[in-house]
């Protein structure tokens, strides 16, 4: 995992694909595909700042030889839902993709909720 991560575990919280929604769903089973149509991976959740209420990562889960890996790609441009073949069009390539270890987040919690919903409103 680069450096870009480290320091920032303690602000971030994980919450798994089923319990994101969009307009067409949730993200569990959504593909992640570059401009230049290449699947990224699958996403698998969410890293979230919950008193900011951003997303500020997708976990996304690749399959290799031997067995699935998890990945993190920032968000930092708008992604786009295609929905009706469930893909989410971003502008990154697989060497973007960021080794991830899911131990070194906690998952989302019902306190953080209570962050998300009284904190600040987003800019």
């Amino acid at each position: 995992m680069t450096n870009e991560l480290t320091g920032r575990t303690d602000t971030l919280r994980y919450l798994d694909a089923d319990h994101v929604n969009h307009p067409s769903g949730t993200f569990a089973g959504v593909a992640l595909w570059s401009e230049d149509d290449q699947k990224l991976g699958t996403i698998s959740g969410v890293l979230v700042e919950p008193a900011s209420r951003r997303v500020q990562y997708f976990v996304i889960e690749r399959r290799t030889a031997l067995r699935p890996r998890r990945y993190l790609l920032p968000v930092d441009s708008l992604p786009v839902l295609r929905a009706g073949d469930r893909k989410l069009v971003v502008s990154a390539k697989v060497e973007d993709l960021q080794r991830f270890d899911l131990r070194l987040v906690e998952p989302f919690s019902d306190e953080d909720a209570i962050v998300a919903m009284f904190a600040r409103p987003a800019a």
